[in-house]
């Protein structure tokens, strides 16, 4: 099992990031909120701690199961996110969306049955709120000392983090960064309502492609 591991970044998402160790490259699940902390030393270069949970995360069919790896920055994020994923019915991705406040106001919550709080976090809902308490009460209280203040996910993603992604993306097909701005630029003059670095990218290829049959978009 891996508990941690140490590496420099070579590939960063608000949800995933793929660290470089020893010539191996490990691919992380995280909550959005790390991404801006993680991109600072994605610039620097320097090398990052994670501390590791793993996961069998279920493919479409019942005999397909993939290994996966979710990544925290502090050994007391992992272990809560460890404990409130047990609650039934809170999966690992759902939980990953679901941490728009503090972990110490969530426990909180949970410890003085504050279930209007907790259901209003992204996809926990009246019902899961219920079962969080009921199975995690008297089990939160160290966690809601912890001084942390800022959540773990980020609560929108903004433009300018999925046009971050999307050059980081096209940097890595080997285009130059004037190049992939200018692709960007285009595809958004075009379609300004997109909102997610999988649909510019989208855009991008359907006016490149159109424009090697020499058409105009």
């Amino acid at each position: 099992m891996i508990s941690q591991i140490c590496g420099r970044i070579k590939h960063l998402t608000e949800e995933s990031v793929t660290l470089e160790l020893n010539g191996l490259c490990y691919e992380l699940m995280i909550p959005s909120g790390l991404y801006a902390r993680l991109k600072e030393a994605q610039f620097e270069s320097s090398e990052i701690l994670l501390h590791t949970l793993n996961y069998i995360e279920a493919g479409d069919k019942k005999s397909y199961h993939y290994p996966r790896l979710v990544g925290f920055t502090d050994p007391i994020d992992k272990e809560f996110f460890q404990l409130f994923t047990t609650v039934s019915g809170l999966g690992v991705k759902k939980a990953l969306k679901s941490l728009t406040l503090p972990i110490r106001e969530i426990a909180t919550a949970i410890e003085t049955k504050d279930a209007a709080t907790l259901s209003r976090l992204p996809g926990i809902g009246g019902r899961l709120a219920d079962k969080a308490i009921a199975e995690l009460y008297g089990k939160m209280a160290r966690f809601a000392l912890a001084k942390g203040e800022q959540p773990l996910t980020s609560v929108h993603k903004g433009k300018e983090n999925f046009v971050t992604e999307t050059i980081e993306i096209l940097l890595q097909l080997q285009y130059k960064r004037n190049e992939a701005e200018k692709m960007i630029d285009n595809a958004l003059k075009i379609n300004p309502k997109i909102d997610s670095a999988e649909k510019l990218v989208s855009a991008i290829f359907t006016q490149e492609a159109m424009a090697r049959k020499g058409i105009q978009p």
